[in-house]
Formats: C-alpha cells, sequence, structure tokens
C-alpha cells in the first residue's frame, strides 16, 4: 500500500474531497474546505489515487516541538477510505504519521473504531449521541424523558416561537456570552472560528440558526444545526437565562425532531462528556455511538511533563 504525505497546498482539493464524501465513513469535518476554516496548518496523508486520506493537523506551540491535535468544532477526523476499513488499514496509516511529530491527540471517527484494538496507543472511548427520525413522530415522543415532556409543556404555554433570522455574530456573541457566565474564557479565536465555519456553512446550504422567542421577543435560545448527508449535527447551541426557565432547547430539539421525523435523517448531538449534558441527550431517546480519542506522547522528558 503507497501512502504519500502531502502538504496541504500539495493535495488536489477535488480527489481530496471525492474520497470524503464518498466514503461509507464520511464526515464533513474531512473536507478541505472545513479543515481550512478550523486550522492553519494541516497536511493529510494519502493512499494511492485518493482512494484512502487521513488529515494530520499540527502545531509547534510546544517548545516548537511538532505535534497533532484535534481543533476547535472538528469533533472526529481519522482515515476517510472508499476501500476496507480494517484495523490493518488504520495501523497502517498510524505508522505513516511522520516521527517529528513527538505527541499525538486525535479524534478518529467512528468509522475507525477497530483502533481501540491498537494496544500500542493510549486509546479513550468518548460518547457521543446520536437519535434516529425514521419513525413517527408519536413514537419519538413517547421515548422522552419525563422532564424533557415537562418541559415542552412550560415551553408551549409561554408562547414560544422559531425564527430563522438569527444573524451569525449575534450567535456567535450569545455562545460566548453564556460560556463567560460559567466562568469559562475560551481565546477569542475559537469564536472566529465558529464565525467561519457557520458562514460557510450558510453560503454551501449547510447548515441553518434556528432561535426560539418568547411574546416579549427576547431570545431564549438558538442552535447552529450543521448537514452532513444523513446527519443533523448539533454544531452549537446556546440557551439564555430566560430561556433555561421555560423549557426554550428542548423547544427547539424536539421542533426539529417533529419535522424530520419518518424521515432518513438522524440527530447527532456531538456528545458529551459532561455526564448532565449526556443525560440531556439520552433524554430524547438518544443512543450512544461511540468514537475513540488516541494519544501518544513521546516527547523528550523535558517537556514530557506538561501533557500529562
Amino acid at each position: 500500500m503507497e501512502i504519500r504525505l502531502l502538504k496541504r497546498e500539495e493535495i488536489e482539493a477535488a480527489k481530496w474531497n471525492g474520497c470524503v464524501h464518498y466514503a461509507a465513513n464520511s464526515k464533513i469535518y474531512g473536507y478541505t474546505w472545513y479543515l481550512d476554516n478550523v486550522t492553519n496548518d494541516w497536511m493529510g496523508l494519502v493512499e494511492g489515487d485518493y482512494q484512502s486520506v487521513f488529515p494530520l493537523i499540527w502545531n509547534d506551540k510546544l517548545f516548537k516541538l511538532k505535534q497533532l491535535y484535534q481543533p476547535f468544532l472538528c469533533q472526529q477526523l481519522g482515515l476517510f477510505t472508499v476501500n476496507v476499513r480494517s484495523k490493518e488499514r488504520i495501523n497502517q496509516f498510524l505508522e505513516a504519521i511522520p516521527k517529528e511529530f513527538k505527541y499525538w491527540d486525535l479524534s478518529l471517527n467512528d468509522g475507525n473504531r477497530n483502533a481501540l484494538k491498537l494496544k500500542e496507543y493510549d486509546v479513550v472511548e468518548k460518547k457521543n449521541y446520536h437519535l434516529d427520525l425514521n419513525k413517527p413522530y408519536d413514537e419519538l415522543y413517547n421515548n422522552y424523558s419525563k422532564n424533557v415532556k415537562r418541559n415542552l409543556k412550560k415551553a408551549l404555554k409561554e408562547g414560544l416561537y422559531l425564527t430563522g433570522n438569527l444573524k451569525p455574530e449575534t450567535f456567535v456573541e450569545e455562545v460566548k456570552k453564556a460560556q463567560l457566565a460559567k466562568g469559562i474564557q475560551h481565546p477569542e479565536a475559537l469564536y472566529h472560528t465558529a464565525h467561519r465555519i457557520i458562514w460557510n456553512c450558510l453560503h454551501r446550504g449547510k447548515g441553518v440558526i434556528t432561535a426560539a422567542y418568547n411574546t416579549e421577543k427576547q431570545l431564549c435560545a438558538a442552535i447552529f444545526f450543521m448537514f452532513d448527508g444523513r446527519a443533523i449535527i448539533n454544531l452549537l447551541n446556546v440557551s439564555t437565562a430566560t430561556g433555561k426557565d421555560i423549557g426554550a432547547m428542548p423547544y427547539l430539539l424536539d421542533a426539529t425532531i417533529k419535522r424530520e421525523a419518518e424521515g432518513v435523517k438522524y440527530i447527532d448531538f456531538e456528545g458529551s462528556a459532561v455526564p448532565g449534558i449526556a443525560r440531556f441527550y439520552e433524554s430524547f431517546g438518544a443512543e450512544n455511538v461511540p468514537y475513540y480519542q488516541l494519544k501518544q506522547n513521546q516527547l523528550p522528558w523535558w517537556a514530557k511533563w506538561r501533557k500529562k
């Protein structure tokens, strides 16, 4: 098997994107346009004439030592292939990663689950929740928890209504405000990344911002859904203080479920490792579809402690 390492400028985007598109384990995160918007520095491993591709996102921020990392808003990468996704193929790609990358923190996609058998790496199972929408709405509703149903009654009583008119910059600013209210201060660059991804998805017809307002026209909750084949991905969401008290987020999700019921799509809730958030997604009847985080630390002894 011939595996080449190509710099970003050497990659033929049409062929790379064709591989990601036709791969049985296709993910929107693997397209060149998506990668270009979440990082400044990436290269790729390519098998043959782009039958398989494996993005490598890197930086040298740790004492100028090169490391591979998983960028913000890019949950799953790893191997995308139109060939057999065997343990052997995944292993060959991992072995083809240049030795100059002394530290890895990679999240492989859920089609790379064979990686769990790779004992030479530190592999952690990560939770991700999917809700299949190929059932009648009544059946999906019956799988909601009592708490979700109670929140939906609150939302209906408040007279919430939905709109798709919320501007991306307003949405991102609301996400930032909510994070700061929790005492979480992300680098400003992360919010710029979110803004770029949202605009690119909207421009390509790959996403929509849906917002819930109360009768006083106050924003209560908003979600940016990203469209990826059959998947409706809950990429970013936010609830205001007002919205949390009246079930605005369950109302938003329920509206999407109602609209897409009996179709071929599914909601990808994107996580979470936070128990409370995981329980919230499970409360809609979603099931865990795990993926795997793979780490390797071959940093020199004087730098290794920074990554413990």
